[in-house]
């Protein structure tokens, strides 16, 4: 990173203004009044505006084909009460936060306002393994793309972070596949980092 983008970032952490921005806005989207004033405080960053609004527009769509992804290969509703509520706010949650890390150019935040946190939450439960006898399961089971992510999910210790990380994993190419190569490049780093940091020991 150049000497000019730390600054910068060091600008909009420090800015009391974006503080109070992200912080009405916890856990969503910004409003179109919230842009705006996103626009006016940090007009040297339009592209990431541009590219929030974007993941913003196809965040649902995006977010729940990678639960019914995931789902087709991890038993969640067998083991867990309201498993498909709970992991489409999950995942939204990361996507949103991602996005607003995006937007602060600052993946320290978003380590620290959530995934540290979450990470506790995810790895506190007994997530199931994959049941690749389970006829139920094998029935609703499509062959998925990429499968270089589920050969490396097999290498994670304990089986119960296995899901975890492809279910991120999976997550970041559900989004490459309809975003723009422009945002999709800005916002790959802040998926990845979710990825790295939820699945780790």
């Amino acid at each position: 990173m150049s000497t000019a983008e730390t600054e910068m970032r060091s600008k909009l952490r420090d800015d009391a203004r974006i503080r109070s921005l992200f912080l009405t806005a916890e856990s969503r989207h910004l409003t179109a009044e919230e842009f705006n004033q996103y626009s006016m405080l940090a007009p040297q960053f339009k592209s990431r505006e541009v590219a929030a609004r974007e993941i913003m527009d196809v965040q649902l769509a995006v977010v729940s084909k990678t639960v019914k992804q995931i789902f087709s290969m991890y038993p969640y509703p067998k083991h867990h009460e309201n498993a498909l509520e709970k992991a489409l706010r999950d995942i939204g949650y990361v996507s949103v936060y991602a996005t607003h890390s995006m937007l602060q150019d600052d993946p320290d935040w978003f380590r620290d306002k959530l995934l540290i946190w979450l990470k506790t939450i995810l790895q506190s439960f007994s997530y199931p393994a994959r049941e690749e006898t389970d006829p139920t399961t094998a029935a609703a089971r499509q062959p998925l793309p990429h499968p270089e992510i589920t050969e490396h999910a097999d290498t994670i210790p304990p089986k119960g972070r296995r899901s975890i990380y492809e279910t991120y994993s999976r997550l970041i190419v559900n989004y490459q596949e309809v975003l723009s190569p422009q945002t999709f490049n800005m916002i790959r780093p802040h998926l990845q980092l979710a990825v790295d940091i939820l699945s780790s020991d």
